[in-house]
């Protein structure tokens, strides 16, 4: 099973829903995937969807996964290495007014440099990383802090350039 998550966010992820949707319904995804698709509009129909899990659905749907879809929310992001689950992740765009900056950009990244994470950064490159999924065994560590602060970090730096 394939898990597909975009966060709690007001405004939803409807780019990624669209794509895995679509995905499913070309057969390039076989698996079941079940869904939280939040906020959005969009109503995929090839996928087993809801718009939220409780915390103990989420991190059941997560431990039970093969893998797992997601915007780059360090939340997600977090509890998936944790896991050791394979993870690939489709940033937000602030272009696209998916996010207020492009954050998400930078933790994607880091993370795929340390090899913990998948990054596609176009909706185009999702087959790919699926592919590329199937043999990910992502680099593993005893807890998420090490991540946490390398998200404070970043996120420190923002309000000092916000700042200047």
């Amino acid at each position: 099973m394939i898990f597909l998550t975009v966060g709690n966010w007001h405004k939803g992820f409807d780019r990624l829903v669209k794509a895995v949707d679509s995905l499913k319904a070309q057969d390039i995804i076989t698996d079941e995937v079940i869904a939280q698709i939040g906020e959005g509009s969009y109503r995929p129909s090839n996928l087993n969807m809801t718009r939220f899990f409780s915390p103990a659905e989420f991190k059941h749907h997560l431990a039970q996964s093969r893998l797992t879809v997601s915007h780059a929310g360090i939340g997600t992001i977090v509890q998936a290495v944790e896991l050791a689950k394979p993870l690939i992740v489709l940033p937000r765009r602030a272009d696209l007014g998916e996010c207020s900056n492009n954050h998400q950009f930078t933790t994607a990244r880091q993370l795929e440099k340390q090899g913990r994470i998948l990054a596609a950064y176009r909706t185009s490159q999702l087959p790919d990383k699926l592919r590329q999924a199937e043999s990910f065994i992502p680099v593993q560590q005893h807890n998420g802090r090490e991540i946490l602060e390398m998200v404070e970090a970043f996120l420190k730096m923002l309000t000092t350039q916000r700042t200047r």
